[in-house]
């Protein structure tokens, strides 16, 4: 097993605490090789050096690989280049789905997302306890149901479907199951696609399908890359948000700025940066190459730290601010790679910005004095995604109340 690459669940003390050895977590840890012949690196200058690819030693794509998981037929794992001569598949699928992104996503999604978190805080106040676990009845849910929105998944579906990703994120990439059970559910949501198209990202998926512009493989890569990047990843950086907020006394400053755009935005890339729920990233070293002076053989393997990288200087743009080892909601410029660089930035990044802080306006606008609850653990599970399960918060019933039943008259009205 490679390091870094534990799967132990750990309560912490705090939300911040990091739950492997911090040496993952440091920008100032020397580049290494582990006993699996991994090496691993961490300072930002590095990582970006790993992404850039210049020579076109790196790919996410084993050489190896015949079949295997869905995740293999998702564009994460392809690249702008052809690896043991196979057809330069990256662009292509990009593209497929790059338009709808950029000119539709935030914009159609807008209402959807604050309809589902709104609904979401409803069914936590309606229990009338004045608790609420941020991570499990806010966070993982809302990022699920936006997801199910996404892709036609029916509601119904979203505790399986959460089973399913568990068992995805709990695993090592060397030893990921089948989930052919997954796989055939995903093609029902195609044929359903086809009898009764509509106007969603499944449908722009389907349709470039059906016109042969991808593959079997990449169609259902395409829906689990989507699911597992959209809800996991986002899940946690949403968990993270009320959790760092908590720790650190910004949840009353976050309360005086919600009607500030840019102070927002600056808040959710500061909790995207400090969090960084994708830690890290393997790639396959196709030939001999240089990474930081460091001489790698080809058929080895680097691992690229991002939650280490997030901590370096670099982040601050060369400008004077706050140690990058601080959570600090000003940090401004936040040159932080927790979606990606490159080639490989996440499609789905702005649309992640809009759920955190879509949760942050409603949750500390509808759960009047929301604080974490010190007696209860923090709970986070590191794997591909570093998952919090318990994030306990306490809030006002009686005003939380108060504010619902004046929501549903309004909207009645």
């Amino acid at each position: 097993m490679r390091e870094g690459d534990d799967r132990v669940i750990r309560s912490t003390a705090r939300p911040s605490d990091f739950v492997r050895d911090p040496k993952f977590h440091s920008a100032e840890t020397p580049p290494f090789r582990d006993e699996s012949g991994c090496y691993h690196f961490f300072s930002y200058s590095h990582v970006i050096e790993v992404l850039a690819n210049r020579d076109q030693a790196l790919s996410r794509r084993p050489p190896w690989l015949v079949g295997g998981h869905m995740t293999y037929g998702f564009m994460w794992t392809f690249e702008p280049f052809s690896v043991n001569g196979e057809e330069v598949r990256h662009d292509i699928l990009r593209k497929t789905v790059e338009p709808w992104f950029r000119l539709r996503s935030v914009k159609t999604m807008t209402p959807v997302v604050q309809q589902i978190t709104i609904d979401l805080i409803n069914e936590v106040v309606s229990r009338g306890t004045g608790r609420v676990n941020a991570a499990t009845d806010l966070s993982s849910r809302l990022s699920m149901r936006v997801i199910c929105a996404l892709t036609g998944i029916d509601v119904d579906q979203e505790g399986w479907m959460r089973e399913r990703l568990n068992e995805f994120t709990s695993a090592s990439y060397s030893d990921l199951p089948p989930q052919f059970d997954l796989q055939a559910y995903f093609w029902k949501l195609v044929a359903k696609r086809l009898l009764r198209p509509g106007d969603e990202l499944l449908d722009v998926i389907v349709t470039a399908w059906r016109q042969g512009e991808i593959t079997d493989e990449e169609l259902i890569g395409f829906i689990f890359g989507f699911i597992a990047a959209g809800t996991d990843t986002t899940g946690a950086s949403l968990a993270n948000a009320l959790s760092y907020l908590a720790e650190f006394d910004y949840l009353d400053y976050t309360r005086r700025v919600l009607n500030d755009d840019e102070a927002v935005k600056t808040i959710v890339e500061e909790i995207i940066r400090f969090g960084t729920p994708f830690p890290q990233e393997t790639q396959h070293v196709l030939k001999d190459t240089h990474v930081g002076g460091v001489a790698i053989p080809a058929g080895s393997m680097v691992t690229i730290w991002f939650a280490a990288a997030n901590r370096d200087e670099a982040v601050n743009g060369g400008e004077a601010q706050s140690d990058p080892n601080v959570f600090d909601p000003a940090r401004s410029p936040n040159r932080h790679l927790g979606f990606g660089w490159g080639v490989h930035h996440c499609l789905g990044a702005n649309l992640a910005r809009l759920e955190t802080a879509t949760l942050l306006r409603e949750a500390l606008t509808r759960l009047p004095g929301l604080q974490m609850d010190p007696s209860m653990p923090f709970v986070r599970k590191p794997g591909i995604v570093d998952m919090v399960t318990d994030a306990h918060f306490t809030y006002d019933q009686d005003e939380a109340e108060k504010i619902m039943r004046d929501g549903t008259l309004a909207a009645a009205r």
